[in-house]
C-alpha cells in the first residue's frame, strides 16, 4: 500500500506519536502550536474562560490530503479529504476525514462536532466563513450546507471578504495536522480505515484544544509588559 502526498509533505523528522510530552520540555516554543500529550484534564469551567458569551465567528475549509491506492489484493482507502473548522474567537479547532468532497460532509462536521460543542458551552455561533465552492455555496432551499446554516440561524459569509489574517486559520491548522499527526498516524499501521484514522484524529484534536485553553489562560495571567517598568510610559 502506498500513498501520494502532495508537495512532499511527509517528512521523516516528524515525531512518531500524536502525543508530545518530551518535545514540550525540549522546545518550549512548541506551545506556539499548542498540541501536546494525553487526554484533557481541563474542566468545563476552564473552557468557559476561553469561550466568551458573544456569538462566535468560525472558519470552515476542506483540504485534499492524499490518495491511498490498492496494492494487489490489499484495498486502499482511496482519496482522503480533511474538513476543518476553526473558531476565530477561542482558537478551538475541529477536523474530520472523509472519502469525498461534498456538501453533506460539510454539514456532517458541523452537526456531529461543532454545533453540539458550542451548545454544551452555551455559546452561540454567529457566522461561518467559507470559500466560494460548491460544497458550501448554493440555493438555500436545496443546498444542504446553506439549508443547515439557515435553519440553525447562522450567518454564512465568504472567506475572501474577511480580514486577511483570519483567512488562513484553517490552512494553518491543517498544516499543523500535516506535520504532526498524519505522517505518524499512517506509519503506525499498514492497514488503516477511515474510522480508525478518525479515532486517532479525535484524540489529537482534543489534546490540541486542551492546549489552546491552557495557553490562553497562561497569557491572561501574564502581566502587561509596562508593569515591568518602574516609570510610567
Amino acid at each position: 500500500m502506498w500513498a501520494y502526498y502532495p508537495q512532499g509533505l511527509l517528512r521523516r523528522h516528524v515525531v512518531e506519536s500524536s502525543l508530545f510530552p518530551d518535545r514540550i520540555q525540549e522546545d518550549p516554543g512548541f506551545l506556539a502550536h499548542p498540541c501536546t500529550g494525553g487526554k484533557s484534564e481541563l474542566t468545563e469551567k476552564k473552557e468557559e474562560d476561553v469561550l466568551s458569551n458573544h456569538a462566535h465567528s468560525l472558519f470552515q475549509e476542506l483540504f485534499f490530503f492524499c490518495t491511498i491506492k490498492n496494492v494487489g489484493d490489499v484495498p486502499g482507502m482511496g482519496c482522503i479529504y480533511v474538513e476543518t473548522v476553526v473558531d476565530r474567537d477561542s482558537g478551538f479547532a475541529f477536523a474530520k476525514v472523509y472519502s469525498a468532497r461534498n456538501a453533506m460532509n460539510a454539514v456532517d462536521i458541523l452537526a456531529s462536532r461543532v454545533v453540539p460543542f458550542f451548545e454544551r458551552q452555551g455559546v452561540a455561533i454567529g457566522s461561518i466563513y467559507t470559500r466560494k465552492t460548491s460544497e458550501y455555496c448554493g440555493l438555500p432551499p436545496v443546498h444542504p450546507f446553506e439549508t443547515f446554516l439557515a435553519t440553525s440561524h447562522i450567518q454564512h459569509l465568504r472567506m475572501d471578504k474577511s480580514a486577511q489574517p483570519d483567512k488562513y486559520l484553517c490552512e494553518q491548522f491543517y498544516s499543523f495536522l500535516l506535520k504532526e499527526f498524519f505522517p505518524a498516524a499512517l506509519r503506525r499501521t499498514f492497514r488503516l480505515s477511515l474510522d480508525e484514522l478518525q479515532k486517532e484524529l479525535d484524540a489529537f484534536v482534543e489534546a490540541y484544544n486542551a492546549m489552546q485553553v491552557k495557553h490562553k489562560n497562561q497569557m491572561k495571567s501574564k502581566p502587561h509588559p509596562s508593569a515591568n517598568f518602574p516609570v510610567d510610559l
